[in-house]
C-alpha cells in the first residue's frame, strides 16, 4: 500500500543523496534531465514513505534545488510545474509546516522570475499568495522570514521599474514585519536589504532627503539590534552606495552627511572599515573634481590614518597611493606648490615602503611622466 512503508536509515540516506545530486548538476540539457530524474525518484520515495518527515524534508530540499536549476535557465513553466508537483503532495500533509514553507519558498523563486521576465500580473498574484499563507500562520517564524524575503524582492523590482510609491508602501510593511517579537535573523536581514535598495533608488531619482532619512533609519535599526556582522555589512554597503551615487550626481553635501556617520562606524567590522575607506576615496575624488581641496584633504587624512594603522595591508596602501595621486594632481592644478611637494614626498615614501607592489610603482611612474611632460 503506497505510503504505508516505514523509512529506514538507508532509505532516508538515499533520499538525501538524490537531493544532493540535484544541486551538484549544472545547467546543460542533459544535466537538467538527470536532475529531473533524481527529483522524480525522490518524489516516488516520498510517496512510498509518506509518514516519514525526514523524507518529506528532503523532498522539499530537492524541489527547491530543482527550481533553482530551472531559474538559471529562465524556465518559468518548469518552476511552476515543480511548485504544482509539491503542492499536490502537500495536500496529504496539511499539518506539516515544512510543506507550506517549501511551497512558499518555491513561490518566492517563481515570483522573482516572473518579475524578471516582465510578467507583472503573475508576479503580483504569486506574491499575494505568499502573503495570504503567511497571514494564516502568524506564529510561524520561518514563514515570516520567507515573506520578508518576498517583500524585499518586490521592493527591488518596484525600484527597478520606477514604482517608488509601491516600493515605499511595501517597505513600511517589511519594517512592521521585522518588529514582530522573536523574528528570525533572516527576517531582520531582509528588512535591511529592503531599506538599502529603496534608499539607493531614492538617491538615484533625486530624492536625496528621503534617501538620507532612510539611511539613518537603517543605521538606527542596526544600532538597536544585537551586534550583528551581517547587519553591519548591509549598512556599510548602503553607506558606500549612497556616497557614490550622491557624488556621481554632484550632491556632495548629501554624500558628506552619510560619510560622517560611516566614518564613526569604521571600527565595527572589517567590511565596514573597507567600505568606509572606499567611500572616502570616492568622496575625496569628487571634492578634487570640484576644486574643494580643503575638504578633499580632510577626507584624505582619514585614508592616511587608516593606511598608517594597517601597515601590512597592500590593498589599503594601493588606495592610499591613488588618493595621494589624485590630491597631488589637484593641488598642482590649483598652484598649491607647497601642498603638492608634501604629497609628492608622501607618495615617494609609500613607494619605498612597498617595493614589491607593481601597481603602486606604476602610479608613481605615470605621475612622473605627467610631471615630465
Amino acid at each position: 500500500m503506497p505510503g504505508a512503508q516505514n523509512a529506514g536509515k538507508a532509505t532516508i540516506s538515499r533520499a538525501g543523496e538524490l537531493a544532493d545530486a540535484i544541486s551538484s548538476l549544472g545547467d546543460s540539457d542533459g544535466e537538467i534531465k538527470r536532475a529531473r530524474a533524481c527529483y522524480d525518484s525522490l518524489y516516488a520515495l516520498a510517496c512510498d514513505h509518506a509518514s516519514s518527515a525526514d523524507i518529506r524534508d528532503r523532498l522539499i530540499c530537492g524541489a527547491l534545488r530543482l527550481a533553482a536549476c530551472h531559474a538559471r535557465r529562465s524556465e518559468l513553466s518548469a518552476i511552476h510545474d515543480v511548485r504544482t508537483h509539491l503542492q499536490r503532495y502537500a495536500t496529504g500533509h496539511p499539518d506539516d509546516p515544512g510543506m507550506r514553507r517549501g511551497y512558499c519558498e518555491l513561490s518566492v523563486t517563481l515570483c522573482l522570475e516572473y518579475a524578471r521576465h516582465g510578467k507583472s500580473l503573475e508576479a503580483d498574484a504569486t506574491f499575494e499568495e505568499i502573503r495570504d499563507i503567511a497571514a494564516r500562520h502568524p506564529t510561524d517564524r520561518q514563514l515570516r522570514s520567507t515573506l520578508a524575503k518576498a517583500i524585499a524582492n518586490r521592493i527591488a523590482t518596484h525600484c527597478d521599474q520606477g514604482r517608488t510609491r509601491e516600493a515605499q508602501h511595501l517597505h513600511r510593511s517589511l519594517c512592521a514585519l521585522a518588529e514582530v517579537p522573536n523574528s528570525q535573523p533572516d527576517t531582520i536581514h531582509h528588512r535591511a536589504i529592503g531599506s538599502f535598495n529603496l534608499a539607493a533608488h531614492l538617491a538615484q531619482t533625486g530624492a536625496s532627503g528621503k534617501a538620507i532619512e532612510l539611511y539613518f533609519d537603517l543605521a538606527s535599526f542596526t544600532d538597536t539590534r544585537r551586534p550583528s556582522a551581517d547587519l553591519q555589512d548591509v549598512l556599510a554597503d548602503a553607506g558606500f552606495a549612497l556616497i557614490t551615487l550622491f557624488g556621481d550626481r554632484e550632491k556632495l553635501a548629501a554624500a558628506e552627511t552619510i560619510y560622517m556617520d560611516l566614518r564613526q562606524r569604521a571600527a565595527a567590522s572589517i567590511l565596514m572599515r573597507q567600505k568606509t575607506m572606499l567611500a572616502a576615496f570616492n568622496l575625496m575624488t569628487d571634492f578634487c573634481r570640484d576644486g574643494a581641496i580643503g575638504k578633499a584633504r580632510h577626507i584624505y587624512d582619514d585614508i592616511l590614518a587608516a593606511s598608517a594603522q594597517e601597515t601590512a595591508n597592500s590593498e589599503m596602501a594601493l588606495l592610499h597611493a591613488k588618493a595621494c595621486t589624485n590630491l597631488l594632481l589637484t593641488a598642482d592644478a590649483l598652484d598649491e606648490e607647497a601642498h603638492a611637494d608634501l604629497l609628492c614626498q608622501e607618495l615617494t615614501a609609500l613607494v619605498a615602503e612597498w617595493p614589491d607592489e607593481p601597481e603602486i610603482w606604476e602610479i608613481a611612474a605615470r605621475l612622473s611622466t605627467q610631471d615630465g611632460a
